[in-house]
């Protein structure tokens, strides 16, 4: 039995061939909520709020229950029950992620984008055959609840981003005729876009409309004055300008911002190799993947998002952005500037949000989010990109993310952690009171070093001075 599902336009379903009947609008929302992260438990809770919202006044009177019967009718629709199975307080959808065509969309993109300097043409070949799966002008197309609504969203920007980078390099590759009206379209779109109307400007000039593009870029110039105050980007006002002196044009490839916010690695992270070993692998993996890592207060989880950061560093050359607390406004305004864009004070965080993703286009960024109360306006959604997620609660980590669990240190690991940083000399000579320091400091790895930075510091003190000085201040 081989199943094929498609979110990329109307939502639809095939077995073998044949068409599914998916049933009421509800029953196909919770399916597209199983079908964004296919093989990992949703829990009820997040589909309960998927369909019904935040607003638990608005929720049926037994929307639990609600659940569990669009499941049921589900598993019949499907023809294959041990396929959808309730665990843990949850549904899991045990499809393979290639089954499902967004999946197999965005690992074609993450491609394209990876080949865009080496390949062009290979590069150009691959988004178009990409943006082809498409089956119509929204995702998820008349599926309710807020979840796919939020899908939509953050597909639309991401197609928009792929869309542009294909147009990107049908100018690059001197298709300017293919791409002047494509351009226009999206330039008229995007108004406040400014590489759409650079590429605009530049594929209208090299198929011998001057003329147009100057004209172009004085309604630009215009519309940016009266609605932002602001002038055009020098990317666009220098193009204009060489335009108008007649100068010679070509088609480069941009340079663009570059940005490496990430903190220093710890150098001495003790224990956490499985843990980083998977995130890696996860983050390489093409698509748009986002890791999640969570734990108790002082387990390193920050520290290994920072670490696994530094590691997958080569996999995205075009910058890793950082930002640890902070509401999504602020943040998100702060990625805009270094990635070279100029966001509007006055822009809200969904407008901000949408601008972030379509700057991504073609671009491979890696996100890491230490602490931030809501990371999902955060996260880039574009294939090519990633990010990392420290210190969030899982119920506000969207669907599809990895999840891994960062607990406290076995103890022989944290025996080596507090020799790397006191000596091992020094540790050697008192076995019994250095596993009582860790366990005063419940094996975990931020408590462990903080005691061990104070036991370096006092070379007089032994390991059993220490644990003394803790139970005297309780």
């Amino acid at each position: 039995m081989r199943l094929e599902f498609r979110v990329l336009g109307p939502l639809s379903a095939r077995c073998d061939g044949g068409e599914i009947e998916l049933g009421r609008p509800q029953q196909r929302a919770v399916l597209a909520a199983l079908l964004l992260a296919p093989g990992q438990l949703v829990p009820t809770d997040r589909l309960v709020e998927g369909l019904w919202g935040e607003d638990d006044s608005r929720w049926p009177k037994d929307p639990v229950g609600q659940i569990g019967t669009h499941v049921h009718r589900l598993r019949r629709a499907l023809g294959a029950p041990e396929l959808l199975v309730a665990a843990a307080g949850g549904y899991r959808l045990a499809v393979p992620r290639e089954a499902v065509d967004l999946f197999c969309y965005e690992a074609a993109v993450a491609e394209a984008v990876a080949l865009r300097h080496r390949e062009p043409s290979r590069a150009r070949e691959l988004l178009g055959r990409a943006l082809d799966a498409w089956t119509g002008d929204r995702a998820l197309d008349g599926v309710p609840g807020a979840f796919a609504e939020r899908a939509r969203e953050r597909l639309a920007a991401g197609r928009f981003a792929a869309v542009k980078a294909l147009l990107d390099l049908d100018v690059v590759l001197g298709r300017h005729a293919e791409a002047v009206e494509p351009l226009a379209v999206l330039a008229a779109g995007h108004p406040q876009d400014e590489e759409v109307h650079r590429l605009h400007l530049l594929a209208l000039h090299r198929c011998g409309r001057t003329a147009q593009a100057l004209a172009a870029y004085e309604e630009l110039r215009e519309r940016l004055d009266r609605e932002l105050g602001l002038e055009p980007g020098a990317a666009v006002a220098e193009l204009a300008e060489r335009i108008r002196a007649g100068e010679p044009v070509a088609a480069p490839v941009r340079a663009l911002p570059r940005p490496c916010q990430l903190p220093p690695d710890i150098r001495d992270l003790v224990g956490r190799a499985e843990l980083a070993q998977e995130a890696e692998r996860v983050l390489r993996s093409g698509a748009a993947p986002v890791v999640g890592l969570s734990g108790p207060s002082g387990s390193g989880a920050s520290a290994l998002a920072v670490h696994v950061a530094h590691a997958v560093q080569d996999a995205f050359p075009d910058g890793q952005l950082y930002a640890a607390g902070g509401e999504a406004g602020p943040v998100l305004a702060g990625f805009l500037r270094a990635l070279g864009e100029r966001p509007a004070p006055d822009a809200g965080a969904d407008l901000l949000g949408g601008r972030f993703r379509e700057l991504l286009a073609g671009r491979r960024v890696l996100v890491v989010l230490d602490g931030v109360a809501d990371p999902a306006p955060l996260l880039p959604g574009v294939p090519g990109c990633a990010a990392v997620v420290a210190g969030a609660e899982p119920g506000v980590l969207p669907g599809g993310v990895v999840r891994l669990a960062v607990g406290p240190l076995e103890s022989h690991d944290a025996y080596e952690l507090l020799a790397r940083i006191v000596g091992a000399e020094r540790i050697r000579r008192e076995p019994d009171a250095v596993a009582e320091l860790a366990a005063l400091c419940g094996y975990l790895p931020v408590l462990l070093r903080t005691a061990a930075t104070r036991l370096a510091a006092r070379p007089q003190w032994s390991v059993a001075d220490l644990v003394r000085w803790f139970a005297e201040r309780g």
